[in-house]
């Protein structure tokens, strides 16, 4: 019986059963996918808001207590004195009336005092570090600007830093106080939740949740989503990146990047991540128990599906596979029709487009790439007789000999050597961007368009005789090659009737590059002496000679080039 495709078709609608629960599916999935991820992006700035508060919060203490020490008249005098023992003596004395990790004294002119644990430091310069440069300017306003993060040898510290007043109007020194980042605060941002914490100052791993973490995977994360954490480390306020999806410390997560602390100080900043896995197990649940049940419903409809759809698949399969072999560069294929409804026509249909195919590649290797050139970019209109002038390169080889040589071999011999020299010839030229225009028996004419098209020219030609010498060493008899190359303005375009049109370049520069070919002895490479000068590259020159040309009412200077290494 003769099924139409409309008819196979209608028979198959009982497949659209599976197409409405595959929409239902998508649209769960999708509707639930953009529930979870804007819950993510809000937990994400949840726990960022709450990280933002605990910092400031933070800073306001260390703010408070080195403005409560800095009123101490005992630790004012001892600053005053400008003596690096005295100074530490009462730094070590008032560090147990605060719970930090980092304290620092400076004198006026910002040079360090007193280094809590670390006495040698003192005479160290800190006028580098921003806050300690506006304490000493007595303030400014840099208490709006937020904690300013310090690295400090391995570990990262959140500093707050006032002037140490004397008599209210004078600056003396400058007090640092500061407490370390370490995993506690990543431990603490993340709490009860699934989210891991990592802080990162400088590109270096300071701290992080994630026990197998290692400085590879942060980096190789730094390197994919670099645009991201340059967003957030140059930006002015403290907006964070957009939620993005990456692969971190071996898992499919999603993440968001936050600046730490303010826009003075070390660059720093957090990375907060969450398992995908963890986030969308309610999708992959919801989206199993739909399967399920959509498995049941198909189950009756893939019954009677599954021998309607052989019936129409085998001739489809058959057609792909041929479609493949194509694809695979097999232009033989032929495939036989085995219904006769619309597949049927379309697999006839297939079998003549091959063949025109076959037909069209095999006219390809006839025509140069610069012919190709000029039918890809006017193959929507009809291609016109005439031309345009255009300025380019010739170069014409002739293989010296050829003529005895074939007088005393079979036929095949001499194709068989014609097709040797003309073949790496044929490779030679693409590879310095020329177009081969055309062979006429031993001779071959090609063109070089563009910018050095005269360097090019001639650097194809010095590589064609380079490669006769190679082919010498298994050659019974060996032939040479004439070169002859020139330059100047052509026609370049379409030559001949309309049913039959050969697309070369016609003009005195390229009669001049053939009469040189013609003269040039075997091994030679012939160029008007005229054109070397306008040579970016310096070309080796062999020998002038004074030439009288056919067709040229004077003799030309011509140059032969060297080209042995």
């Amino acid at each position: 019986m003769k099924f139409s495709i409309r008819s196979k078709l209608f028979l198959l609608l009982t497949g659209l059963a599976a197409v409405v629960l595959a929409g239902v599916l998508t649209s769960v999935s999708h509707t639930l996918t953009a529930a979870i991820s804007n819950k993510i992006t809000t937990d994400f700035r949840r726990s960022d808001l709450t990280f933002r508060r605990e910092q400031s919060l933070q800073y306001t203490n260390l703010r408070d207590a080195a403005d409560l020490i800095g009123e101490n008249s005992t630790f004012i005098a001892n600053v005053e004195l400008d003596d690096p023992d005295d100074a530490y003596l009462i730094v070590e004395w008032l560090s147990g009336l605060a719970t930090v990790d980092l304290f620092i004294v400076t004198n006026h002119s910002g040079s360090v005092l007193a280094w809590l644990g670390d006495p040698d430091r003192h005479g160290e310069d800190l006028t580098h570090r921003q806050s300690v440069e506006f304490a000493l300017e007595g303030g400014g306003d840099l208490e709006e600007e937020g904690p300013e993060l310090w690295h400090v040898g391995d570990d990262l510290f959140q500093v707050a830093s006032v002037p140490i007043w004397k008599g209210g109007d004078t600056v003396i020194g400058a007090l640092v106080l500061g407490t370390r980042i370490t995993e506690v605060e990543a431990l603490q941002l993340k709490g009860e939740s699934q989210t891991d914490i990592t802080f990162v100052v400088d590109d270096q791993l300071i701290a992080s949740t994630i026990e197998s973490l290692t400085g590879t995977e942060l980096k190789r994360l730094q390197q994919k989503w670099m645009a991201e954490v340059d967003q957030v480390v140059s930006s002015g306020d403290t907006e964070a990146s957009p939620v993005i999806e990456a692969q971190f410390a071996g898992n499919e997560v999603f993440a968001f990047i936050s600046r730490l602390g303010s826009d003075i100080g070390d660059t720093g900043y957090y990375i907060a991540t969450v398992e995908r896995s963890l986030e969308l197990a309610i999708l992959t649940e919801l989206q199993t128990n739909i399967v399920a049940t959509a498995g049941i419903s198909l189950a009756i409809t893939i019954a009677l599906a599954l021998v309607l759809g052989r019936r129409m698949s085998r001739p489809i399969m058959h057609l792909v596979e041929g479609m493949n072999q194509v694809t695979s560069g097999n232009l033989r294929v032929s495939l036989k029709p085995t219904t006769r409804d619309e597949i049927g026509l379309l697999t006839s249909t297939f079998n003549d487009m091959i063949v025109n195919l076959r037909e069209r590649l095999q006219l390809l290797k006839y025509v140069g790439s610069h012919t190709m050139d000029m039918i890809r970019d006017g193959s929507e209109e009809e291609v016109p007789l005439g031309g345009s002038r255009r300025e380019l390169a010739v170069l014409f080889t002739d293989i010296r000999g050829f003529t005895p040589y074939s007088e005393k071999r079979s036929p095949e011999e001499v194709i068989s050597m014609l097709n040797r020299y003309l073949g790496f010839q044929a490779e030679i030229v693409p590879t310095y961007g020329g177009s081969i225009d055309k062979f006429v028996g031993d001779e071959m004419m090609a063109l070089f368009i563009g910018e050095d098209a005269l360097q090019r020219a001639i650097d194809c030609a010095v590589e064609i005789q380079r490669r006769v010498k190679v082919e010498h060493d298994t050659d019974d008899v060996p032939l040479d090659i004439g070169v002859g190359v020139n330059f100047g303005p052509v026609i370049l375009g379409n030559m001949g009737a309309q049913n039959r049109l050969d697309y070369t370049a016609i003009g005195a520069a390229v009669n001049l590059g053939a009469r040189l070919m013609q003269v040039a002895a075997p091994g030679q490479i012939l160029v008007p002496q005229s054109l070397l000068a306008g040579l970016e590259e310096e070309v080796p020159v062999k020998e002038l000679h004074k030439i009288a040309f056919k067709g040229f009412s004077e003799e030309m200077e011509v140059a032969e080039l060297s080209w042995q290494t």
